[in-house]
């Protein structure tokens, strides 16, 4: 059996074009710089919140220090104001940092969503994640302290999810699992107590079981104790005082089926955090940490200047025609209105075409548009049209801290590093666009420097790759009503006479100025558009430009939501690439627009290590699933590649219907750049709104104190107008920037990648037979076919994770692998006694055809729990009023049942007693387990129970054809009062023996040795430690 294994580079930086390049934070001797905090420009100005952060960051920062074992503290913290606050004397003004590069952002969500604190991660373990979000509610309303803890915990729980790379360690679809004999919580350590119930406002009552699986139902919920002995974990629990570590290897929970397990194959979050890319240099240090420094930005509209290349290269395949096509596009429909706008034109020397314009109205447009360069000669001098650039920008305020640079070059110059040093200094950011195959190859490393966006276009016309580049350049200030969206990019070569047919979509969220431009190469064609209702925009209705050979289609007003359609002509006598480019801006400034972001896992990477391609799609912060996401990879060798984006949850998708959709990109083809772009089109009924459900802090429901459930409030319902059906069809097109790829074998390269690892293995028992269920993997990751599958089951969990070879083997003969992304079923044909209580782990690896393995799956439970059995006339306790809540589960051919019947003072039974065990002993009989339940919350064989009440540890044994029924019953008066408990056993009706022990005279317990039972000597006994 053969197996590689594969590198797969971590996601340093996410490359986009609305989010964010990289984030700029640095950890140096022991404390995070640069660490940026934004504020949303739709919140109102408040001094409050300012306030607010620099507490939550103060206070984070010493528990970070703690928690870390002191290998990091928060620095120096930037927030980062938005422009519609007013301006103050103490507020800087930001260099390099910006809204859409922030690690915190605080913004309110879009629709009624809820407040939880959470972080957008896309990648895998280890893997950083985008931004942490934060409500303001969630900010100033101090009542919200108790359900997600205090707020520096909560910063420093979602900074693990951002800047390590770990997930969290509770679950809520899966809160409970099978471990050994018992039924447990989902959480991370299992040495965090407290009680499960089931909470309607202040009144309580015990969990019921779902008769289905055995589990306790959806409404029960597990109550952490309010003081707790065991310090993990962080990302379980942070809102508990006594939680002030991660979990390590010592108190780590492999068995828990939470995130944490799943994504770092049962690694804990300390393994995780300790050997990040922050720690591996970087040792605790002894000294005290001082206090953050926190600076105030207030941000500013845009200042920018083209510094566009017209070297005698530029000359070639029309790429100086082509640059004032997509040039004329940015000025005239992209940059925001109120920005300031240069032009630098460069080739041996450079010269400044136009100082700095105010973007006020459509004349200052169309004068900075018609003095884009259409001539090209000369050498190539790139410092020369940079530092010219800089000049440019320092004309409004003999500054260029916060400005940008847009620099289009299709050269190489040996002499780009002699302005490196000048740029870093500037605080200025720098765009980069590489046009063709000879670009420098250092050109990105200004980009780079200064936290720039990164694009490239080949000379291949209709991929619309330098218009895609263009169209991208949206600022990055957080107001998505001001940026400009791409609807549809699309280009063709056209025979004459034929015809370039399409629709475009533009939903409800969109339709202010919206722009439908066509471009060509040698004759204006013919071009029809039709709105939905049915008029038609004939090509008279266009501005055409003959020099730049553009015809541009401006809506008056609100463009009409519907389907729009045109159709384009070829009437040149020859064939020519036709371009259509459309664009519009949000409708209502108060209802974000949906929006895709477009992300690469790198910017530079060596063959073999994979690509992965992420597509956001979202409305405002919430998700849209179900849309169709499709990438478009340029290669260097004039080639492109389709692939389907999805969000299932396999393959390089972390998480399913999250609104992140990926795939891993393999399909090489020479050294040098990458470039994607991503077309999203969402179908009506089809593409929907939904919640994140992962990475965020846990909205804790209540505490137990003094043996009481203290319930929080109820977590407010979401969603309320759900506005998914309001989102009808649209469209969408976004840039992802680019990766260079170095070391690309000629030819056709050996295969190197293995299966993708399968993440969603299920295992459930129906009908006596075992059903697995999973995604299938591809050939090459998430990509064709795999060969075959390898599946193995163990009754032990450590065997699959640590020895799976060694584990029984699944006959997987009649097993032939699905297409990737196609659901597998698998009905094990193994025979395998299924009854009571049994617990079976199934894991699985898959191979292609080179016999490369994918990694171990994850190992997914099988356990059967049989219904409850409830007894058709319990004792009941006189004078009381009581409630069946937990009763112990048919086991094998004995049934022993143990009833919890409680009456309930308040929220729960307060108990005082000291330790009481109960011990049921037979040598001689068959040994089976015993299922035990408190509150509804059904356990097996050792019962732990933090209200000082436990069963011991045994093997019970009970003659078969003897069925016992135990009733363990107490109840209280009032607060503070001792128990009254009752013991009995009940024999079926033809033993014709029945015995009963009780107290029945006071509140104390005493010892009692209850009669032998037949053929099983000392087959009861109860035993007591003190008076309850």
């Amino acid at each position: 059996m053969k197996s590689i294994e594969v590198f797969l580079l971590t996601l340093e930086c996410l490359i986009s074009v609305y989010v964010a390049r990289c984030s700029e934070v640095k950890l140096v001797n022991n404390g995070y710089d640069n660490v940026v905090i934004a504020i949303n420009p739709e919140l109102p100005e408040d001094p409050n919140l300012i306030t607010k952060i620099e507490e939550m960051v103060n206070s984070a920062s010493s528990f970070l220090f703690s928690a870390t074992k002191h290998r990091a503290y928060y620095r120096d913290v930037k927030i980062l104001l938005p422009i519609t606050w007013s301006s103050k004397p103490n507020y800087q003004r930001p260099t390099t940092q910006s809204y859409e590069k922030a690690d915190v952002i605080i913004a309110n969500p879009h629709l009624n969503y809820g407040d939880d604190p959470y972080t957008l991660q896309y990648g895998r373990c280890g893997e950083k994640g985008r931004y942490i979000h934060f409500t303001s509610n969630f900010m100033l309303n101090d009542s919200l302290i108790p359900v997600y803890g205090p707020r520096g915990k909560v910063f420093v729980h979602e900074w693990a999810h951002l800047r390590w790379g770990v997930f969290d360690e509770y679950n809520e679809l899966v809160p409970f699992y099978v471990s050994g004999n018992e039924i447990k919580t989902t959480r991370c350590s299992n040495e965090i107590k407290g009680m499960t119930a089931s909470c309607t406002g202040d009144s309580c009552s015990p969990c019921s079981i779902d008769s289905s699986t055995g589990f306790p139902n959806s409404d029960c919920m597990f109550f952490p104790d309010k003081n707790q002995l065991s310090p993990a974990s962080i990302m379980y629990l942070q809102g508990l005082s006594e939680v002030v570590e991660f979990c390590d290897n010592k108190t780590h929970n492999p068995e828990a089926p939470n995130m944490q397990n799943k994504m770092c194959n049962y690694r804990s979050t300390w393994d995780v955090i300790s050997k990040s890319e922050d720690f591996r240099n970087n040792p605790p240090t002894n000294i005290s940490p001082p206090r953050p420094n926190i600076t105030l930005l207030h941000a500013k509209d845009r200042v920018l200047c083209l510094v566009l290349d017209t070297s005698g290269s530029m000359d070639m395949e029309g790429r100086i025609k082509r640059l004032t096509q997509a040039a004329g596009i940015f000025l005239l429909q992209i940059i925001e209105d109120q920005s300031k706008v240069g032009i630098v034109s460069f080739s041996y020397s450079a010269k400044a075409v136009s100082q700095l314009r105010t973007i006020d109205d459509g004349n200052i447009r169309k004068q900075l548009t018609d003095l884009l360069p259409t001539f090209a000669n000369g050498g190539t001098n790139i410092c020369a049209g940079v530092q010219a650039g800089l000049e440019v920008l320092r004309g409004d305020d003999n500054a260029t801290d916060g400005d940008e640079i847009v620099l289009l070059t299709d050269g190489e110059d040996s002499g780009i590093s002699s302005c490196f040093t000048a740029v870093e200094r500037s605080g200025s950011v720098i765009h980069t666009i590489a046009l063709g195959p000879d670009a420098d190859t250092d050109l990105e490393k200004l980009s780079n420097m200064t936290g720039g966006l990164q694009y490239s276009a080949t000379d291949k016309l209709d991929e619309n790759g330098l218009i895609d580049a263009f169209t991208g350049l949206v600022s990055g200030n957080g107001n998505m009503s001001q940026q400009s969206i791409q609807l549809e990019s699309s280009g063709k070569e056209i025979k004459n006479n034929n015809w370039f047919n399409g629709t475009v979509f533009i939903d409800k969220t969109i339709g202010n100025n919206t722009f439908f431009v066509i471009t060509w190469q040698t004759d204006m064609p013919l071009a029809f558009v039709h709105d939905p209702s049915g008029n038609t925009y004939h090509i008279q209705a266009f501005d055409i430009d003959t020099t730049t050979l553009t015809a541009r289609l401006n809506i008056t007003g609100t463009a009409q939501s519907g389907a729009w359609t045109y159709a384009i002509q070829n009437e040149a006598a020859a064939a020519q690439v036709i371009t259509i480019t459309v664009t519009s801006r949000a409708a209502d400034e108060k209802v974000p627009p949906v929006t895709v972001n477009a992300h690469i896992s790198q910017d530079t990477s060596d063959w073999p290590n994979p690509l992965v391609i992420f597509a956001e799609v979202s409305h405002g912060f919430l998700p849209v699933v179900g849309a169709e996401v499709k990438a478009t990879v340029e290669r260097p060798d004039g080639r492109s590649v389709d692939l389907d984006l999805l969000d299932d949850g396999s393959g390089s998708d972390a998480v399913r219907n999250d609104g992140v959709y990926s795939r891993y990109f393999t399909k090489f083809g020479g050294v040098g750049r990458y470039s994607i772009k991503v077309s999203v089109q969402g179908k009506d009924g089809v593409a929907r709104l939904t919640t994140r459900k992962q990475s965020r802090a846990m909205y804790i429901p209540g505490y137990v104190q003094n043996g009481l459930i203290q319930p929080n409030p109820a977590k407010p319902p979401i969603g309320g107008d759900d506005s998914q059906t309001q989102l009808g069809s649209f469209n969408r097109v976004k840039s992802g920037g680019i990766c260079f790829v170095s070391n690309v074998p000629p030819g056709s390269p050996q295969d190197a990648y293995p299966p993708s690892k399968i993440m969603d293995l299920k295992a459930t028992i129906a009908e006596n037979k075992i059903q697995l269920r999973w995604t299938a993997p591809g050939d090459d990751f998430d990509q064709g076919n795999a060969s075959y599958y390898e599946i193995r089951l163990s009754k032990s969990f450590s065997q699959l994770k640590d020895d799976f070879p060694n584990a029984q083997s699944v006959n997987t003969d009649h097993l032939t692998p699905k297409a990737a992304s196609s659901e597998e079923m698998f009905t094990v044909s193994e025979d395998i006694e299924l009854k009571n209580g049994t617990v079976i782990y199934f894991a699985i690896r898959a191979f292609d055809k080179v016999n490369l393995s994918s990694e171990l799956s994850n190992i997914a439970q099988a356990a059967l729990l049989l219904p409850p059995v409830i007894p058709s006339n319990p004792p009941t306790q006189p004078n009381s009023t009581i409630n069946i809540t937990g009763i112990l589960l048919i086991v094998g051919v004995v049934v022993i049942v143990v009833c919890l019947i409680i009456s309930i003072t308040r929220q729960a039974v307060k108990i005082n007693s000291a330790d009481i065990w109960y011990h049921l002993y037979c040598p001689d009989c068959l040994t089976v387990q015993v299922h035990a339940g408190l509150n509804g919350v059904i356990m097996v064989g050792f019962i732990d129970i933090s209200a000082k009440l436990s069963f011991a540890k045994f093997p019970v044994a009970v003659n078969v054809g003897w069925p016992l029924q135990m009733y363990l019953l107490y109840s209280q008066a009032a607060d503070n009062f001792p128990v009254k408990l009752q013991v009995w056993t009940e024999y079926d009706s033809k033993s014709n023996k029945e015995g009963r022990c009780q107290d029945d005279s006071n509140n104390n317990l005493h010892l009692y040795s209850i009669f032998n039972l037949g053929k099983c000597p000392k087959a009861l006994h109860k035993r007591h430690k003190g008076d309850s």
